[in-house]
């Protein structure tokens, strides 16, 4: 039996306890699961995660699983923020952060597997480019709190690559 097969019952045993914690945590405590229901995605992205961990030798091959374990963690804080929000509306604009989930997803992978070439530069300007899309739409069209932090998205953007364009190059 090899490594990987001996270690897949590890992978499915962690997050069926990691879903039974959850709904126990929520049965016990009397919490109302409709608020509290987006954790599952957080425990499905750390089942993600959890290969690289348990096989360090075939690191570099597995990394690729950190994008969408990053996309699902993604998933659940939108979804958290919307559940305990009720800002469903949001979703007009608020989708267009998932790119920006693959791309931190891209850099987590390019970091972790050692990957080269420009795996973690092109996820950067991914999620960038997420960001800015998100910044401009939560400007347009996003409430109070949401409407204000996508101008200050937007300038931090903007002085970010001001900074880099007045940079001297590296030669």
């Amino acid at each position: 039996m090899t490594t990987v097969d001996r270690r897949a019952p590890t992978f499915v045993a962690v997050l069926l306890i990691g879903l039974g914690l959850i709904f126990l945590i929520t049965n016990l405590l009397g919490i109302d699961f409709g608020r509290v229901w987006p954790l599952i995605f957080f425990v499905i992205g750390a089942g993600f995660y959890l290969p690289v961990g348990l096989l360090p030798q075939a690191r570099a091959g597995l990394a690729a699983l950190f994008v969408p374990g990053t996309v699902l963690h993604g998933l659940g804080l939108i979804f958290l923020y919307n559940t305990l929000t009720d800002d469903w509306n949001s979703w007009a604009y608020i989708w267009t952060l998932i790119p920006g989930f693959v791309g931190v997803g891209l850099m987590l992978a390019g970091w972790i597997g050692r990957w080269e070439g420009g795996t973690i530069r092109a996820g950067l300007w991914l999620a960038l480019g997420s960001v800015a899309a998100f910044s401009l739409f939560a400007s347009l069209f996003g409430g109070r709190v949401i409407g204000s932090l996508g101008p200050i998205l937007l300038i931090a953007l903007g002085g970010l690559l001001l900074l880099r364009s007045v940079r001297p190059s590296r030669a």
